[in-house]
């Protein structure tokens, strides 16, 4: 009897027993592929986690070997914080993750700087892939982070503009800013500047002595004087000269209040008699009156007078006005002479009782009749012109013609400031060092001069910079309570350089 279902039917009802099959069929391939893709992706983000953690890890170790004398007590410090920065960020028990382990290891790659190396490993747990009977697998990664040493030259201004407050905040600031570098690596010296430049602790690497540290010498800092900006940046950098370290990061912090109101130069004895403008309280009458002046009676260490005729020459030998000696030797310390509007001294002049025949031990503003004029360098080779232009000189038919008067302050000023331009430009131009300056300007007081700073330290926003030199940072702190954050943001500068 033949079948009523129709036969369209009949080959529908077969058709679809076919799909059920390859269904079936298919999700045999399909459940791996898909498990495969989503552990594989899931084991992509253990993976970029576990990476970042042991970047981590070591960026964090480089930037944390300051404490200890040595590699080993720097290194199980460092790594200490190191390990805590990995298991901050790859936490225990990460999606499911068992089994992690890091190591860090430091090592010495050349004389100034140090590798770090963090390797990491973690057991991955698979789901999906559970139904081909694989449960978990190994994932691992590597953290590098390198840290060079430094060799830096702390600059302080303890000038008197300087007294009270904000010498306490300089020196509370710089102390800690100094324990930020890593004692037996890292070399640090300071050097504290008034009128007159004291080396206040030769550069070193054990500059963490607990008998003779660095930040006892800080301490002893009493500020008062005038502003010899140039004398002390030229004096940080012949110290970097003489470490002579181009592998490592070479450095100059340099802090000061105002502008350069001193600076330090072989200024010739005055052995011509002039007509020259008197000072206020002076025996001619007072500021910018001329005086008819005399030569100089100062003398020679033998105590012949320095004459145009003598044993020396037109210039003679340089005078001494801070605490040295009038000599014909060469063999005399360069003197101090300071810009204020009617005096030209320093902290100490030269004590009358050696020197009796000189106007300037007696009062010292009378230093502009015993010194000639200003020589066209000063005592570190930089040269008194450049930056502020308009240098007065003495006119036609004075004996000393064309050279520099030292009986203007405004000629006195700009010189200043051209040394302290010119000093932080011969560091910038020495390409083998590749010395980095920072400077700090505090305004409390309202006399500091950003445009120099920031030339000095090849500033971004410096009037001349220059993307070929080493730049560093010019930072402008408000009030002496600034001086922290100021000295904390450098530090944190020289450190990302340093790695």
């Amino acid at each position: 009897m033949p079948s009523s279902v129709p036969v369209r039917f009949s080959r529908a009802a077969r058709e679809k027993g076919i799909a059920v099959m390859l269904t079936a069929f298919m999700l045999v391939f399909t459940i791996p592929i898909v498990g495969l893709a989503i552990d594989v992706g899931l084991l992509y983000v253990i993976r970029a986690k576990l990476s970042s953690a042991c970047d981590a890890a070591a960026l964090a170790t480089a930037r944390n070997l300051n404490l200890g004398s040595t590699l080993a007590e720097q290194t199980a410090s460092a790594t200490a914080r190191g390990n805590a920065f990995f298991s901050a960020n790859f936490p225990t028990g990460f999606m499911g993750t068992s089994d992690t382990a890091s190591t860090i290891t430091v090592t010495q790659a050349t004389m100034n700087t140090l590798d770090v190396t963090t390797t990491a490993s973690t057991t991955a747990p698979l789901y999906f892939m559970r139904y081909i009977g694989t449960t978990a697998t190994l994932a691992s990664s590597t953290g590098r982070a390198s840290r060079r040493d430094v060799n830096l030259i702390l600059v302080l201004d303890r000038s008197g503009s300087m007294g009270g407050q904000p010498c306490a905040d300089m020196i509370s600031s710089s102390k800690t800013f100094v324990n930020m570098f890593v004692n037996g690596r890292d070399r640090l010296g300071m050097i504290s500047f008034g009128a007159s430049v004291y080396n206040a602790y030769a550069p070193t690497t054990d500059f963490k002595n607990t008998a003779t540290p660095l930040t006892a010498s800080i301490d002893q800092i009493t500020c008062n004087g005038w502003t010899n900006t140039s004398h002390a940046y030229a004096t940080a950098y012949q110290q970097l000269v003489t470490i002579n370290q181009p592998l490592a990061l070479n450095m100059i912090v340099f802090f000061t209040d105002g502008v350069p109101t001193a600076f330090t130069a072989a200024f010739p004895i005055k052995t011509l008699a002039d007509q020259r403008l008197d000072y206020s309280g002076g025996p001619c009458g007072g500021v910018n009156v001329f005086c008819n002046v005399p030569t100089s009676t100062c003398t020679d260490d033998t105590g012949k007078l320095f004459t145009a005729s003598g044993w020396g020459t037109f210039a003679p030998k340089s005078g001494v006005i801070a605490g040295g000696n009038l000599n014909s030797t060469g063999a005399d310390t360069p003197g101090l002479i300071n810009p204020t509007a009617t005096t030209f001294t320093g902290e100490s002049m030269i004590d009358s009782s050696l020197r009796p025949g000189c106007q300037m031990s007696v009062d010292s503003s009378r230093a502009r009749y015993d010194l000639a004029y200003v020589p066209w360098t000063d005592a570190n080779g930089n040269s008194t012109t450049g930056y502020q232009s308009g240098l007065l000189t003495f006119g036609s038919g004075h004996p000393y013609q064309d050279f520099l008067r030292l009986d203007r302050p405004e000629n006195i000023a700009k010189i200043g400031i051209n040394l302290a331009d010119n000093a932080a430009a011969a560091a910038r131009n020495n390409t083998s060092l590749g010395v980095v300056t920072y400077t700090i300007g505090l305004g409390s007081n309202g006399g500091v001069d950003d445009t120099l700073l920031k030339r000095m330290a090849n500033d971004l926003s410096s009037p001349i910079y220059d993307n070929t030199k080493s730049n560093g940072i010019y930072i402008y702190a408000p009030s002496s309570a600034d001086l922290g954050n100021a000295f904390a943001r450098i530090a944190s500068e020289i450190l990302r350089l340093a790695q």
